[in-house]
């Protein structure tokens, strides 16, 4: 039903742009051909302007449509929240079970990795986000693609033995391409790994900025900004890139929002930028990630999302 209003509001800005050249009457004219028959033709010969001029127009408003409706592409009709859940099991992960469906994704992160030691109270919690749907990944630290592969896949084997995750998030990934080139690259290798796992195997990179297209095909999402309320306001941008792939690739996280405001800004923000996850938090440095927001912040945000 959201796209399907979505399309209206093209056909109505387009023609709108029309009264420019003609009347009122001409716009509700062009409204119903451009809806009953999707073309624009009609509504541009009922003006009966002289063939070069009603051309020239039509190319131009074809033009138009045509920017539109990429742009209306690009904007998630429907975004959910990923949380770092960087906490112990407890109050917090139960608030996130019951996020559920607009929450979807969950990282864990016991000790910075897995840790040494399996703790069953992790995979409690695992096991029960999961029967709400909620893919849990597990922490892995890759540290810009210098840390040695066989450390980071015995990481990967951990959550996979212990705690059955839905796949692994890769933090300090690189942007540097040579490690992004498949089939024999860094990132590429490591992605395969995972999938190797069966289930969804769901596979996050996180560089916490924007990357290179290099690197779209090495992980189902990329972490394309991790940063401060201030920071996504002020000093955002996206490589052009960006655009041509589904919202579903990209993932903005969002710290310092302080209040429910400025929350409610970023996640506009979010949603005109493209990303199909995304989470804020007040929460600050040095370590946003330790709680959940609470009360009518919490609800607000997911109600934003829904």
């Amino acid at each position: 039903m959201q796209r399907r209003h979505a399309s209206r509001l093209l056909i109505d800005r387009t023609c709108e742009s029309m009264r420019w050249l003609t009347s009122d009457l001409h716009f509700d004219l062009c409204r119903a051909d451009f809806r009953s028959e999707g073309m624009l033709t009609p509504a541009l010969m009922r003006l009966r302007l002289p063939l070069s001029l009603s051309t020239g127009v039509l190319v131009a408003f074809v033009a138009l449509v045509t920017t539109l409706l990429i742009l209306s592409s690009r904007a998630p009709s429907n975004q959910t929240m990923a949380v770092p859940a960087f906490f112990p099991p407890g109050r917090f992960w139960s608030q996130i079970d019951s996020a559920a469906p607009t929450l979807q994704l969950a990282v864990m992160n016991p000790a910075s990795g897995p840790g040494t030691v399996y703790d069953q109270t992790y995979e409690s919690v695992v096991r029960a986000a999961q029967k709400r749907g909620i893919a849990v990944v597990g922490y892995v630290d890759t540290d810009y693609g210098t840390r040695d592969l066989s450390a980071v896949e015995s990481d990967i084997d951990r959550y996979y033995t212990w705690y059955h995750v839905s796949g692994i998030f890769f933090d300090r990934a690189s942007t540097e391409c040579g490690l992004a080139i498949a089939p024999v690259s860094y990132y590429a290798r490591l992605n395969a790994y995972v999938k190797s796992k069966g289930g969804s195997a769901r596979t996050v990179l996180n560089p916490g900025r924007q990357t290179r297209e290099c690197f779209i095909g090495d992980a189902d999402i990329l972490l394309t900004f991790e940063g401060s309320d201030t920071q996504y306001i002020d000093s955002y941008s996206a490589p052009s890139w960006v655009a041509k792939y589904s919202p579903s690739h990209f993932w903005h996280v969002i710290y310092s929002a302080s209040s429910a405001a400025a929350m409610t800004r970023a996640v506009d923000l979010s949603k005109q930028r493209g990303a199909g996850f995304v989470y804020v938090t007040p929460d600050a440095l040095p370590s946003p990630y330790d709680t959940l927001p609470t009360g009518a912040y919490w609800r607000t945000e997911l109600g934003k999302l829904r």
